[in-house]
């Protein structure tokens, strides 16, 4: 019997991204999902990107699926602990996710050690070197003088103004595999060459977990059409797509 508690990761549900009925279906996986975490006892990390667009003011947040809010706090008020490393849609948070449902931010790589195993944890946008037109936008948008003149703006038109942004970002990153998968192979391989056990990424939309050496390389896919999600248990990684039909 194992002694280690379960660790669960996904990424890229994109919330507000898709037409409705697919919308409906993401807020519905995604519900079960938390849900079943919550039934194992299980960690959660969400690698980036759970809304299309997200922008905090002091007194405002986005109108979102609010299932989807109520599903984590459900989930943390329970006892579960939800981490969530921002990715390149929902780089403008500040304090609603750690104040008001009690999530653990992280604005950047982490490095943690789990079951026996040196994780290095991220969304992975910007590592490929040669996708110089969205690493000068991340530089762009991530600029804090830049984020606290926009706050400037009122909220309906900045509103507009990063949906705009976020779906130029979108169509920056949707050609990226197969045109720039080869530097992230090499990223993976050197970070494991770093001490790590495994590296686990988002934002490709792929969804893989490899074996390299000793080492893990993974990719935790998306979670909008296939609802990928990967699994830690008695240190070994799984891949699977969420379906609370099948299990």
């Amino acid at each position: 019997m194992s002694h280690h508690q379960p660790v669960l990761f996904f990424s890229d549900a994109h919330f507000g991204a898709h037409a409705p009925a697919q919308e409906r279906l993401k807020v519905e996986r995604f519900v079960s999902l938390m849900a079943h975490a919550g039934g194992l006892k299980a960690e959660v990390f969400f690698l980036g990107d759970l809304f299309d667009f997200w922008f905090e003011y002091k007194h405002w947040i986005p109108k979102v699926p609010l299932d989807v809010l109520t599903a984590i706090q459900l989930f943390t008020r329970q006892g579960g602990t939800f981490h969530l490393v921002l990715g390149n849609h929902d780089t403008w948070a500040t304090d609603y996710f750690h104040d008001d449902l009690s999530v653990i931010v992280h604005r950047g790589d982490v490095t943690l050690k789990r079951q026996g195993l040196r994780l290095l944890v991220s969304h992975g946008d910007g590592k490929a070197k040669s996708d110089g037109g969205y690493r000068l936008l991340k530089r762009i948008l991530r600029f804090r003088p830049n984020i606290a003149l926009y706050r400037l703006l009122p909220a309906d038109w900045a509103y507009g103004l990063a949906r705009f942004f976020s779906g130029q970002s979108r169509e920056l990153t949707s050609g990226r595999p197969p045109k720039f998968l080869a530097e992230y192979d090499v990223v993976a391989e050197q970070e494991l060459q770093a001490d790590h056990d495994a590296v686990l990424m988002g934002h490709l939309h792929q969804g893989w977990v490899r074996r390299i050496g000793d080492g893990w390389w993974i990719n935790t896919g998306e979670f909008f059409e296939k609802f990928h999600y990967v699994l830690l248990q008695d240190g070994s990684f799984t891949l699977g797509e969420w379906n609370p039909i099948s299990g």
